[in-house]
């Protein structure tokens, strides 16, 4: 049990501390990539964030390790309300479409296009369409994050850790692209970091109410930071 916990308890650094390392060896290489008009890089960031709302959905399926009145960190019931989920969802999705459509070049491109010399399905398309499509595939993360969830990943059972694990990861690896792309904009770090808070703090906010514990909000700080700074 003890060895169990001990585990547990190192999880999210051992996962955070990996992250910085990709992103010490990796992040810039990125975000230079991500700064050019290429399909890959939408394909990419696209899977990426599929297998993101996984990792998300198993965070919210791990069954909470530690009783309420034994946590180390109070997560106040506000931020875990429907409501709240939902608006940092929201955000989240047009945040993603609003990025998706930037590495496409839609934005620069809907100044250059003349409807004019459209017919009438071409303009649907190109105005309404496509940036609809990507909304709605963003806005599929609200179910993920917001919809109720049974916590059907127990605690003792041996899939707890390798799933968390996941969970953990994928959040993270998210993140990494994500800071790339923004990065690529140029962003400064003062923008940058509230930014990547709003966008990944509510999956380790599910992630502290499984674990209510110092340590992975800590690791999550110092990743961010240093992901940043880096």
């Amino acid at each position: 049990m003890k060895q169990s916990n001990v585990v547990l308890e190192m999880l999210a650094p051992v996962v955070d501390g990996t992250a910085v390392l990709l992103g010490f060896f990796f992040l810039a290489d990125m975000s230079a990539g991500f700064s050019e008009r290429r399909a890959t890089n939408v394909v990419a960031l696209t899977f990426v964030y599929f297998l993101f709302c996984v990792a998300v959905y198993l965070i919210r399926k791990l069954e909470p390790q530690l009783a309420a009145d034994e946590a180390k960190v109070n997560i106040p019931a506000w931020l875990t309300a429907r409501p709240t989920m939902t608006v940092l969802a929201v955000l989240f999705g047009l945040t993603l479409a609003v990025l998706l459509l930037q590495l496409l070049g839609y934005w620069e491109s809907v100044l250059l296009v003349d409807d004019r010399r459209l017919g009438a399905g071409e303009s649907s398309a190109f105005f309404v369409y496509a940036p609809g499509a990507f909304l709605a595939a963003s806005l599929f993360y609200i179910l993920v994050l917001s919809a109720p969830t049974r916590e059907t990943i127990l605690v003792h059972s041996r899939r707890y850790v390798p799933l968390a694990l996941l969970g953990l990861a994928g959040v993270n690896g998210m993140m990494l692209l994500l800071t790339a792309v923004l990065q690529s904009l140029s962003l400064p770090w003062y923008i940058l970091l509230p930014a990547l808070l709003l966008l990944f703090g509510p999956p380790r906010v599910w992630y502290l109410c499984k674990r209510p514990s110092l340590l992975p909000l800590i690791s999550f700080l110092l990743m961010l930071l240093v992901a940043i700074i880096g």
